[in-house]
């Protein structure tokens, strides 16, 4: 069954942007530009997870984050604006919103935190995730590669589910580096820092797959290819 996902966001090209490619990904998507015409709709079904923007014409998006989560406790919301602020940040989470996204954001990096929170909210459902030989049991944070337990380090490990998650999509080192590192800016511009994490991850699986999974787009980035 697809997970269901509200997007209330009044910018129209934004909201299509985001509809189509979460769509691509899997997922069904409802869109409304209005907090009243999203309220109204968790009357009616269930949703897995909420974007929810927060200059909104008819009021903060702030102000709706308690009254969904009253409804549907397991409801993952993430904000999305402009507004980066750490004062936003934090009054946000304070409310009850599991993620917070300053835009411009890169798309991918949306798809891997709505992954995450579906993961953390219905993991009984989102267990095992595989890709060609390789496997990921994101309870247990153990791999196997042709059944075989491997192991990663924490990073590693994140960059694998992260590529998985985004399989066959091009990921740009800034996207794969806010991923895995946050916001820490030390070494976002140092191509050999983030080359040699992947390198390392690269071999790993080709010691065990006799495989390239990992392919590099030259001008683009990266991207998990088992073809």
């Amino acid at each position: 069954m697809k997970k269901e996902i509200l997007i209330i966001e009044d910018d129209l090209s934004l909201q299509k942007i985001l509809a189509d490619y979460l769509s691509s990904c899997g997922f069904q998507c409802t869109c409304v530009e209005l907090i009243k015409d999203g309220k109204s709709l968790f009357d009616k079904k269930f949703f897995h997870i909420v974007l929810l923007d927060l200059g909104l014409p008819d009021g903060d998006g702030l102000d709706c984050i308690s009254f969904i989560k009253s409804i549907w406790s397991d409801t993952g919301v993430i904000i999305i604006s402009a507004r980066d602020k750490l004062e936003d940040r934090v009054d946000g989470l304070n409310l009850g919103a599991d993620d917070y996204l300053v835009k411009p954001f890169h798309l991918s990096e949306l798809n891997a935190r709505i992954n995450a929170l579906v993961r953390r909210n219905f993991q009984a459902e989102n267990q095992v995730l595989s890709f060609g030989e390789l496997e990921i049991d994101t309870r247990s944070n153990q791999v196997k590669i042709r059944n075989e337990q491997v192991d990663f380090s924490r990073k590693e490990f994140d960059l694998l589910l992260y590529f998985i998650e985004n399989k066959n999509r091009v990921l740009t080192k800034e996207s794969l580096f806010e991923h895995v590192w946050g916001e820490n800016p030390i070494f976002m511009d140092n191509s050999d820092f983030i080359y040699t994490h992947i390198n390392r991850l690269r071999k790993k699986i080709k010691n065990h797959t006799g495989e390239n999974y990992i392919k590099t787009v030259h001008g683009f980035g990266y991207k998990l290819d088992n073809h």
